[in-house]
């Protein structure tokens, strides 16, 4: 993610929840988002604003990213040991 796309996304939570963010807190949040896909972070934003009454923290962000359970055994170097016909296969 960069910067501006961040910067974005973070004034929407400023204007929804009428909070200014000191400069310390953007680059603490910048940095714990800086690895998330945007669209995952857009959706989360908007999913938060909609659900979470208060002033959502990191944490509150951090639950509505969609995480793919599936995506630590499709990176697994090992993952030719899992395959299960019954459940099919796990595709690259």
């Amino acid at each position: 993610m960069i910067r501006e796309d961040f910067e974005k996304q973070m004034l929407k939570i400023q204007i929804a929840y009428n909070k200014k963010f000191s400069s310390d807190e953007l680059k603490l949040w910048f940095k714990e988002f800086m690895a998330t896909d945007v669209k995952e972070f857009e959706k989360a934003i908007d999913k938060t604003i909609r659900e979470v009454r208060f002033t959502p923290n990191i944490a509150d962000i951090r639950s509505k990213i969609a995480v793919n359970p599936n995506y630590y055994y499709i990176d697994d170097p090992y993952a030719y040991l899992y395959k299960n016909l019954e459940w099919g296969k796990f595709v690259k």
